[in-house]
């Protein structure tokens, strides 16, 4: 940067304003040297060979005061080429200056690695030497030497790009090993561990060489009695796990299970694999010890006991399990199972507590065992959370950052790291990680958001299921996600008023098939998660054990048959957003950092970019969505309601800020089966076409999409955002293209740098969670505080198309409209799931010829002008009376009412008919919209 600023002080801009002109003749002494802004120049040699320069080519002078002259004659080949010039003196300074800032470091004769010194401020505060490039040998050597103020990101850098020039991660991790035998290395080969396993967990899932490493470090860790740092590694690896599904099959029920189980709700622990036989078809699958089981075909396994874990497993033969690895509470487990003395953690207390822990999020319950809380409402009393608030801020204050953009300075580690551990007497040796741990990931706890945040509310029961009876009356029951069927019996029958035990009574699921078969099953008591569970086109039903009764008729069959038939514009558009942005969001919250390197590089890992591939498939997915829409109705006037109805969806994914999803809608609205249908976009309301042309106008592409990276990266736009990828990997292609990997046969660190620069800023864009229920929140609020609270709800209306966002745990809610939100939302998560997509253009432009053929038909830019075909009423027809038709009813004003719309007309002039507004006038057949302003 000091190079560019210097060599612009001293810069002549010079202009040729004719082609043909020439700039340097063959045998002229060089005095300058020049780079081609706009234009090109043409190079004939004596030997009649020519050279063509065109923009960002450079001639002249090399860095040097010697006489240098010019071979063969330059003229422009266009008109207005334009240059910048520096002379000859000053670009020898300059570039000469550069060397004096170069450290070199040789080995052996050899440079080995080069460092430039750079200053990051002007005050000279910040300065120091940072590497720009090296030998891979060299390179791993500096993970563990002191790095300048100036070159915080070294580490990570290195961690993500080694992939690149190295062929395998064992390379690194032997050198760690040896090096942590080191006294004097060794906090800073254990800084190192712990951020590879923060940044880039994949890396050790999945690879026996990289796991047993990890191991083998832990061991290392307990012999040194490095108790802070084995701690934080554990918790690490348990936040950083993801969830992996093992599927296994025995021969019979009475067969035994393959391994055992540890833990269980009476001992105040969740349920851990605790040995798995050597061989067997469990550890073939992926079990091994220290898993957590989270759930058994479908069944949670958060709160049961052991006992009833045995039990489901040997009495099932077809076991789906899902598992975690979580070796920090299992050690735990094992301390206590031991008999050593156990230290009380919030996990250890009981249900009725008051000290529930109802902001943690998922992650961090199951790595640090905890019970799940009791749904009463004392539970979410203010005073619980802000003492809950105070317990871990001072336990976790050294870990969590207070804000997810904020880097990280961790000042010490403690023993007591676990949440609600109390404070140890002794305080481990200091964690070498200050300054900024990490930009790209800071905290060892966070993974794409927050895990403990105390700004968002608790998590409360705000699901609703409608429960009927054989006689088909029906009750709300608001229940939370961790709700069993049980408790839903117990809730039903005192909300049926029956005098009945529970026991009496169990939940039924009645579901409708699409060739009307109706199915009807008993669910287990255990089963949780049953507002997610359930069909469009079914019903849970509170069941009598001693009754035999058809509990759904077949007139009850079709209503469900019904509601499973979904089209698009029965959909809520907010709710089509919400979905939508909530689907690209997991997406990309799933792409793995290591992935954007992969698929730069072209590498071939074990890992591999299966997310990214996802993530970049979607785009295209939903463009041919809307294309497939659109094309497949045969009726004008929906057509146009549904290109309507995806502008709507486009503007409510502007405000999720899922930049990805609207602009896939743009494009397919813009292929050219959709935008040739000029009939069907005549009768858009010109209010729709100019809100796609301010859509359209966010992703103009000249000046580099700047108008769309001007939205990025405003101050105000904060994360989670869904970005364009189109962009993303334009950005990282150019940056990859743009550098070579080598330079002077050494590793060109610097390129490596800049992108994985550009990958860390890609990821703050998933570092807060994305919560549907705020979506929309702040434009409900704004419409609130300016309507009142009683026509908020109807303008709301309005505005999102008959369908009103919920708030969570707004007073106004009740459960009939909570369950109505829910369906909505279940019909918009069916329609995505079952879309039937045409990807073939050539298909997509057949369907849209039979909509309408190409006769008279000529392609439209969408989003533009609309041409004013439309018939309007002229003043000589103001004396005739027309017709204003809305629905079945006509009625008879005089013509001078009907003018185009956005035409003022004065009051005086119009009969009083109170409020009217869009209507339509019919004269030969044809519409035109116009608007009686009273």
């Amino acid at each position: 940067m000091s190079v560019r600023r210097e060599l612009c002080a001293v810069m002549v801009f010079a202009v040729v304003e004719r082609a043909g002109t020439i700039v340097l003749n063959d045998g002229e002494e060089l005095d300058s040297w020049s780079v081609i802004l706009n234009g090109s120049v043409e190079v004939t040699y004596p030997d009649s060979r020519t050279e063509i320069l065109c923009m960002g080519n450079s001639f002249g002078v090399s860095p040097t005061m010697e006489k240098e002259y010019m071979k063969g004659v330059m003229k422009t080949k266009v008109d207005d080429c334009q240059f910048v010039c520096i002379a000859q003196q000053d670009y020898c300074c300059i570039l000469n200056q550069v060397e004096k800032n170069m450290q070199k470091v040789e080995e052996e004769g050899e440079i080995v690695m080069v460092k430039e010194h750079r200053e990051l401020d002007r005050t000279g505060t910040r300065k120091g030497h940072i590497v720009i490039k090296g030998t891979p040998e060299r390179l791993t050597m500096h993970l563990v030497e002191e790095h300048s103020v100036v070159d915080p990101t070294y580490i990570e850098d290195f961690l993500l790009t080694y992939r690149t020039f190295l062929s395998s991660p064992m390379v690194v991790g032997k050198k760690l090993l040896e090096w942590f035998h080191d006294p004097s290395l060794r906090d800073k080969v254990t800084r190192v561990v712990l951020l590879w396993v923060n940044n880039h967990f994949n890396d050790f899932e999945g690879d026996p060489a990289m796991t047993h490493f990890l191991e083998e470090f832990e061991n290392n860790l307990e012999k040194e009695k490095m108790c802070g740092h084995l701690r934080l590694l554990n918790i690490a690896c348990a936040a950083k796990a993801k969830p992996r599904l093992v599927t296994l099959t025995k021969p019979s029920r009475e067969a035994p299970l393959a391994f055992s189980l540890l833990g269980g709700q009476e001992k105040g622990f969740r349920i851990f694999i605790d040995a798995v036989e050597s061989g067997s078809k469990a550890a073939e699958a992926g079990l091994k010890r220290g898993d957590q089981i989270l759930e058994v075909n479908g069944q949670n396994f958060e709160n049961v006991q052991l006992s009833k874990a045995n039990e489901i497993l040997k009495n099932n033969t077809h076991l789906s399990i899902t598992v975690k690895t979580n070796l920090l509470v299992f050690k735990e487990l094992l301390t206590r199972k031991n008999g050593a003395p156990h230290l009380p953690k919030i996990g250890d207390i009981k249900k009725a507590s008051r000290y529930s822990i109802p902001d943690l999020a998922v992650d961090v319950e199951q790595v640090m065992g905890l019970e799940k809380v009791s749904k009463k409402a004392k539970t979410n009393t203010v005073g619980g959370r802000n003492k809950l608030k105070k317990i871990f801020d001072k336990t976790l204050t050294s870990i969590l950052p207070p804000k997810p953009y904020n880097d990280v300075c961790v000042g010490q580690s403690q023993d007591d790291s676990i949440v609600g551990m109390k404070q140890s007497k002794q305080i481990p040796p200091a964690l070498p990680v200050s300054g900024n741990l990490s930009s790209s990931n800071p905290d060892l706890l966070q993974s794409h958001h927050r895990i403990l945040d105390f700004n968002n509310q608790p998590d409360m029961s705000d699901q609703v299921l409608r429960v009927f009876k054989a006689d088909q009356q029906s009750r709300y029951i608001m229940i939370g996600k961790d709700t069993t069927a049980k408790e839903v019996v117990v809730q039903a029958i005192r909300e049926f008023a029956l005098t009945a035990a529970a026991e009496a009574y169990s939940l039924c699921e009645v579901s409708v098939t699409p060739e009307g078969v109706i199915k009807q099953r008993r669910l287990p008591d255990q089963l949780s998660k049953l507002a997610d569970r359930i069909q469009l086109s079914g019903r849970y039903y509170l069941k009598s054990n001693m009754e035999t009764e058809t509990l759904c008729s077949d007139e009850d069959a079709q209503d469900l048959l019904r509601e499973g038939q979904i089209s698009l514009l029965q959909l809520s558009t907010v709710e089509v957003a919400t979905q939508l942005s909530m689907r690209a969001f997991e997406l990309f919250c799933a792409i793995e950092p290591t992935e954007y390197i992969d698929d730069l590089f072209k590498l071939r890992s074990k890992t591999g970019s299966a997310s990214l591939k996802r993530f970049e498939e979607a785009i295209n997915h939903e463009t041919f969505w809307v294309a497939t829409e659109v094309t497949r109705e045969p009726n004008q006037l929906k057509r146009m309601k549904t290109i309507k109805h995806f502008i709507k969806i486009a503007l409510h994914c502007r405000e999720c800020k899922n930049f990805n999803s609207m602009f896939a809608i743009i494009s397919g609205l813009n292929l050219a089966p959709v935008s040739r249908l000029r009939g069907t976009w005549e009768k858009l309301p010109s209010k729709y076409e100019k809100l796609f042309g301010d859509l359209q106008d966010l992703f103009d592409p000249s000046r580099n999409m700047a108008k769309y990276r001007n939205v990025l990266n405003n101050q105000n736009l904060q994360p989670p955002i869904i970005p364009l990828f189109p962009v993303i990997k334009k950005d990282l292609t150019f940056l990859h293209e743009g550098n070579d990997s080598k330079v002077d046969g050494l590793v060109n660190f610097e390129k490596l740098r800049m992108i994985a620069k550009e990958i860390r800023h890609v990821g703050r864009m998933a570092s807060v969670n994305m919560d549907p229920a705020l979506m929309f929140r702040t434009r409900w609020l704004n419409t609130r505080n300016l309507a009142g609270s009683a026509n908020a709800a109807v303008l709301d209306v309005t505005q999102t198309g008959g369908h009103k966002k919920r708030v969570r745990r707004s007073s106004f809610l009740n459960a009939k409209k909570l369950y109505e939100d829910a369906q909505m939302a279940r019909k918009v998560k069916q329609y995505l799931s079952n879309l039937s997509l045409e990807t073939n253009e050539e298909s997509l432009q057949t369907l849209s010829l039979q909509c309408e053929p190409s006769i008279n038909t000529l392609p439209k830019n969408a989003g533009g002008k609309r041409p004013d075909t439309s018939p309007v009423v002229s003043r000589a027809a103001s004396q005739q009376r027309g017709q204003l038709a809305k629905g079945n009813q006509a009625l008879q004003v005089p013509a001078v009412a009907l003018y185009p719309s956005r035409k003022k007309v004065p009051v005086k002039d119009l009969p009083p008919f109170g409020k009217i507004k869009f209507y339509t006038f019919k004269r030969k057949q044809e519409y035109s919209y116009c608007t009686i302003c009273l």
